[in-house]
């Protein structure tokens, strides 16, 4: 069977801010109704079209107003609605591969949803994005280290950890302790290919904690409020030989995974029993 071809323009699958409620497609209207009602802007609304129109991927609505996010999900013809409230959120993931970018938020009912979109047009989504994390709303990244000096030595160590890290400020104000490993590639395909090694950023923000690790896929972060129990450890590991840092969720089981080289285990297990014990 052939594949009908999406004949639309690059930019039809971006994410598009509305400016009008007659622009909000009809079918997610009525989750929105007393939102609009209430005088939420219709710029508060960002439409994330499928990224191929013929295809069978999701389509999204995200909004807010106040301090509440409304997600809306279509799939095979059936639209799925959360109303999330400050303290709902129990564990938020985001990663970024190439242009992509995935969001994924567990609750505290035990249910999950997120969403996907294009990178390039993320700035519709920082208000969404910084309700999630229990920001506020008008919260923006900071493009450089507020305290650089204490991050003088990871800028030596990483300079595309150091800027990737900036991701932590998206969760806290301040960051109160960190810890950087770099890990190494053991596929032999990956060494010919000269693949960048592994990374692994922990940051202990005032909002809790928050890691990253980029490796040839591309970027993964996990942000916990500090309200939510979890604990990291050094432990053997699962498949293969030596050890590795262990972040672990009780609701959602093992969230996080970094293999250890000699001489990381004593760095990784200080760090844990400080913050995590």
């Amino acid at each position: 069977m052939s594949i009908r071809e999406d004949r639309r323009p690059t930019l039809a699958s971006w994410p598009k801010r509305m400016y009008d409620w007659n622009e909000v497609p009809p079918r997610f209207q009525p989750a929105l109704a007393d939102w609009n009602a209430a005088g939420m802007p219709p710029g508060n609304i960002t439409l994330i079209p499928r990224i191929h129109q013929y295809s069978g991927a999701p389509e999204y609505v995200t909004a807010w107003l106040g301090s509440e996010v409304c997600l809306q999900r279509l799939a095979d013809g059936k639209l799925d609605v959360w109303h999330i409230r400050p303290g709902d959120v129990v564990l938020v993931s985001y990663s970024i591969q190439l242009i992509k970018c995935t969001v994924t938020v567990r609750l505290k009912d035990g249910t999950q949803t997120g969403f996907s979109y294009n990178k390039t047009k993320e700035d519709q989504l920082y208000p969404v994005l910084s309700l999630l994390l229990g920001q506020p709303a008008d919260r923006r990244p900071p493009s450089q280290y507020p305290d650089a000096p204490a991050f003088a030595r990871l800028r030596q160590e990483s300079y595309a950890m150091y800027y990737t890290s900036l991701l932590a400020y998206r969760f806290g104000g301040q960051i109160l302790d960190h810890l950087f490993l770099r890990g190494k590639n053991r596929n032999f395909l990956y060494i010919l290919q000269h693949r960048p090694d592994p990374e692994f950023f922990c940051a202990m923000t005032d909002a809790g904690p928050v890691c990253i690790i980029t490796d040839f896929y591309g970027t993964s972060v996990l942000y916990v409020p500090k309200s939510s129990p979890c604990f990291l450890e050094v432990s053997p590991q699962s498949h293969g030989k030596g050890s590795a840092l262990y972040l672990r969720t009780p609701a959602g089981g093992e969230r996080l995974y970094f293999g250890l080289l000699p001489g990381q285990e004593e760095p990784a297990a200080s760090f844990a029993r400080r913050w995590f014990s």
